[in-house]
């Protein structure tokens, strides 16, 4: 496409620019057809709502603006991007919220005046390369097939705040121990649920002045998964600190590959998403927290040493009863340890007393044929482990947990088709038992995004509130070890603090 032809350092260039002439007029174009509305709204997005409108008044709206892609040159397009069935699968979800809290030691004046000009013509170079996420969701004519249609109004919204507590409680809000959701709320922008045209991106920035600040990104799934999000950050952030910075130089990461032609679709299982999502019964089918009430954020961690301690008691395990060997790597050792604990806290089983894990794989480097590395889109499935619950709780817990994920991961080939084909139904099927779900991956570098500020003091998802899902990311020592962020009401996650620390003696 034209807009790749140009390189990330010629790109790079237009942060001396500073946006002066952003539209304040956000124009929604009327499809010229009339169609039924394609989102089921989340269960629980008025309840967010609400609970985000009552603690909206511990910050104030200091500057909001449209961000757009730099003008195009003469002859070139910005194409609008058909979505695949990988895409297609998250289009009735809730946008991935996660939250960058960084140390700045600068008053709100000293970011608006200085900061923000370099943030939003870097914001603009970023969008120029991922420009998909200035777009919006739509269904296209003649087909009605679902498309991210670019206009050249494309813009995306972004918001300045300043908490207006106490500035030092940016320690508290950011920390690891255990915080209500609810004080997070106010730090997220607001991406809201449209059935005509659904925005893809928002953005907030929270000041804590002469503390910190909380950079707030919302990006709604259907365009993009976790990985792809992560290379615009990390695009972004590179362009913000070039501006910075004296020299000018800042890293560049890989230019995406934004060409939806590179997966092919032999099965028609775009057609059978499509089919999932719009029906009126696609909602029943939703992995969803199941959770009323006030719920409480913390983030455990797994050091690197504790992660190659139990790799190495679970081989020996393994050896000693004879088990087929399976993969046995840092994710499936957290994720299993998070299970047990989960399970322990809540006790929750099929008809047939089996627990329920699902985690999303991404098929860049399975899928056949090859994709590039660096497509951006969504490129990831369901992978399904079950075992007996009483299996799982009982001594070598940990060990069982670990082979049926491992035994998963092992099992799934290179057919990303038929991995895909009736995912809407199988996840349908284990809804009811509320089964463990993942957001997130350590090999995403959450960390690795330094806008001129350092190493992010935490990065934290929330949207995982609406799902239950525990969200996994790299340490931010950078020594191998896990993160592992969990939503839970308050005595569940007394009770899950409680067995994750005494699972270290395993």
């Amino acid at each position: 496409m034209a807009h790749s032809d140009h390189s990330l350092t010629n790109l790079l260039c237009l942060i001396i620019l500073i946006i002066t002439n952003l539209s304040l007029n956000y124009i929604l174009n009327t499809l010229l057809f009339k169609i039924r509305p394609f989102i089921h709204p989340p269960t629980s997005s008025t309840k967010r709502e609400e609970s985000a409108m009552k603690f909206a008044e511990s910050v104030k709206i200091l500057d909001q603006s449209l961000v757009s892609p730099p003008p195009l040159s003469s002859g070139e397009v910005r194409s609008s991007l058909p979505l695949t069935f990988f895409d297609m699968f998250w289009l009735n979800y809730s946008p991935v919220e996660r939250l960058f809290f960084y140390q700045f030691p600068y008053s709100a004046d000293h970011f608006l005046d200085f900061h923000l000009p370099i943030f939003k013509s870097a914001l603009s170079v970023a969008l120029s390369v991922f420009y998909p996420l200035a777009a919006t969701i739509r269904r296209r004519q003649p087909d009605g097939h679902f498309e991210i249609a670019t206009t050249d109004s494309d813009s995306v919204t972004l918001t300045v705040s300043e908490y207006e507590g106490a500035a030092f409680d940016f320690l508290e809000i950011s920390g690891d121990h255990s915080r209500p959701v609810e004080k997070l709320l106010p730090l997220v922008p607001r991406l809201p649920m449209s059935p005509e045209e659904q925005p893809l991106l928002s953005v907030q920035v929270t000041l804590f002045p002469n503390y910190g600040l909380c950079l707030a990104i919302a990006v709604h799934h259907a365009a993009c998964d976790g990985f792809s999000s992560m290379q615009f950050v990390k695009l972004w952030s590179a362009a913000v600190a070039a501006g910075l910075r004296p020299d000018g130089s800042s890293p560049q990461p890989p230019a995406p590959v934004i060409d939806r032609t590179v997966i092919p679709d032999p099965r028609n299982l775009y057609l059978q998403m499509e089919k999932g999502v719009l029906d009126e019964r696609a909602k029943e089918k939703k992995v969803t927290s199941g959770i009323a009430g006030s719920v409480f954020a913390t983030t455990f961690t797994l050091s690197a040493p504790e992660i190659g301690r139990l790799k190495k008691q679970m081989q020996v395990k393994a050896a000693e009863q004879g088990m087929r060997s399976f993969h046995c790597s840092s994710f499936v050792i957290s994720l299993a340890y998070s299970w047990i604990c989960l399970l322990k806290t809540r006790r929750i089983t099929d008809g047939d007393g089996a627990a329920h894990v699902v985690f999303a794989v991404d098929w860049r480097r399975r899928i056949r044929p090859e994709i590039p590395a660096n497509y951006f889109g969504n490129c990831i499935s369901g992978c399904f482990a079950k075992w007996d619950a009483e299996e799982l709780l009982a001594k070598d817990g940990i060990l069982v947990a670990c082979a049926a994920i491992g035994k998963a991961i092992d099992d799934l080939g290179d057919d990303a088709h038929e991995s895909m084909d009736g995912l809407v139904d199988r996840i349908g099927k284990v809804v009811p038992w509320r089964p463990l779900t993942v957001s997130g991956s350590p090999k995403m570098g959450v960390y690795e995004t330094d806008f001129g500020w350092g190493k992010p003091r935490k990065v934290e998802v929330i949207s995982t509130r609406e799902t239950g899902a525990v969200a996994l990311a790299e340490s931010r020592d950078g020594e191998g070890g896990i993160e592992i962020g969990v939503i839970l009401p308050e005595e569940d996650l007394k009770a899950f603090a409680k067995h994750f620390a005494a699972g270290r003696d395993w």
